[in-house]
């Protein structure tokens, strides 16, 4: 008998290469911790919606998430393996929160605050981020992280 949908059927389906491409604009659901781990890539858009974007991320040793600010954007960054150096500050110049972080930490970043994350681990970095709205195109796939500079956001 066939498993309902949401069942070992359906989560091997998503494994497929096929199915591994931006599933916003319809209800979805995914094991996140597998699916970030998994990831090799830098960047990869998995759900856009009209309010919510989730990107995971991979991020080699020493490498970072360049300082950057959203100013009308939340987000939320869960870290699932490896170790980081979270910076936040209102301005660019003075970056007055820095906080270490490894796996199973949570950073909340809002609108209108720079920051930076950097691999300070000897692992690649795992981790997911929650945009709300949407920052990236849908459906974006940055392999590497000169790939992801070139498409500076």
């Amino acid at each position: 008998m066939p498993l309902a949908a949401g069942g070992h059927e359906a989560a091997e389906k998503e494994k497929t290469a096929e199915a591994r491409g931006d599933k916003g604009g319809k209800p979805w659901v995914l094991d996140i911790e597998e699916a970030t781990v998994e990831n090799d890539h830098d960047r990869v858009v998995r759900w856009t919606g009209r309010y919510l974007q989730l990107v995971l991320m991979s991020l080699k040793p020493g490498e970072i998430i360049d300082l950057e600010l959203h100013e009308g954007h939340d987000q939320f960054i869960r870290i699932e393996e490896g170790e980081a150096r979270i910076k936040m500050g209102k301005t660019r110049d003075a970056l007055t929160f820095d906080k270490q972080v490894s796996a199973d930490w949570s950073i909340l970043i809002p609108a209108g605050y720079w920051h930076q994350v950097i691999n300070t681990g000897e692992t690649e970095l795992k981790l997911y981020t929650l945009y709300g709205p949407p920052e990236h195109p849908a459906g974006t796939v940055h392999k590497t992280y000169g790939e992801a500079e070139e498409h500076v956001h």
